[in-house]
């Protein structure tokens, strides 16, 4: 199933092309690629305007549910940051993603967060909960979804939590879902991953990671690079930037 849910986009895109192929096999070839151009356009809009539920992971729990005793360690992905001089600022959809949390699940004690979210954490928060980084900030390093997993879930294994939520942008979460999944026997086999069902998270006009700046780009960017890229990569056998807290 997700390999047909990845490649559904390019399945589609690559049937259009081969049917314009097709039906301008006589003519000159720069008409053919005027036409291609012509119709990856539309494409293209269409794939940026993908209606956002179609993105969404499959909840294991509803967006209402009440707080769950057994449920005490969160781990929350980043989604862009801002920067104000040399200081980190959380961004919008990072500082969504932590109070969607800590509203929704108050008893939740122990966080696994990207630097990010971290930066929307306030000193009180940060002294009442314990908070790990999942990995270190180096922006000389970049460190994909499927790293970040590998780099989690080693940093799960340890603390021997039996359910951990995992949280992300809502055009993330489906593929974090994959990735948590993939890594999760070979380093947290005992770990059940739960996925809530996330309203529409907003995306941080101000990012410096460009790409998250907007609802459009970013589908682009999911659907035709990142699913595809994380499935057919291998598993990380190395957390590629780790951290002592």
């Amino acid at each position: 199933m997700q390999l047909f849910v990845t490649f559904l986009p390019h399945i589609l895109g690559i049937s259009g092309a081969l049917l314009i192929l097709g039906l301008g096999w006589r003519r000159q070839g720069l008409l053919v690629l005027v036409s291609l151009a012509i119709y990856a356009l539309p494409f293209l809009l269409l794939v940026g305007l993908t209606p956002n539920r179609w993105l969404h992971a499959r909840p294991t729990i509803a967006l209402n549910a009440s707080a769950n005793p057994a449920l005490t360690t969160a781990v929350i992905l980043g989604f862009g940051y801002d920067m104000a001089g040399d200081e980190m600022q959380p961004g919008s959809a990072n500082q969504f993603l932590l109070d969607w949390v800590l509203r929704h699940q108050p008893q939740i004690n122990t966080l696994l967060v990207q630097e990010g979210v971290r930066a929307a954490l306030t000193p009180a928060q940060l002294r009442d909960k314990q908070v790990y980084r999942i990995h270190r900030h180096d922006p000389a390093i970049y460190v994909d979804t499927l790293d970040a997993a590998f780099c989690a879930m080693r940093k799960l294994e340890p603390l021997k939590p039996t359910t951990v939520l995992l949280v992300a942008h809502d055009q993330q979460l489906q593929r974090a879902a994959w990735d948590f999944e993939r890594v999760r026997s070979q380093t947290c086999a005992t770990c059940t991953l739960v996925i809530p069902d996330l309203p529409a998270t907003p995306y941080p006009v101000n990012s410096v990671q460009w790409q998250t700046r907007s609802a459009f780009v970013y589908k682009l960017i999911e659907l035709l690079y990142l699913r595809p890229r994380d499935l057919l990569r291998p598993l990380p056998t190395a957390c590629k930037a780790p951290s002592n807290n």
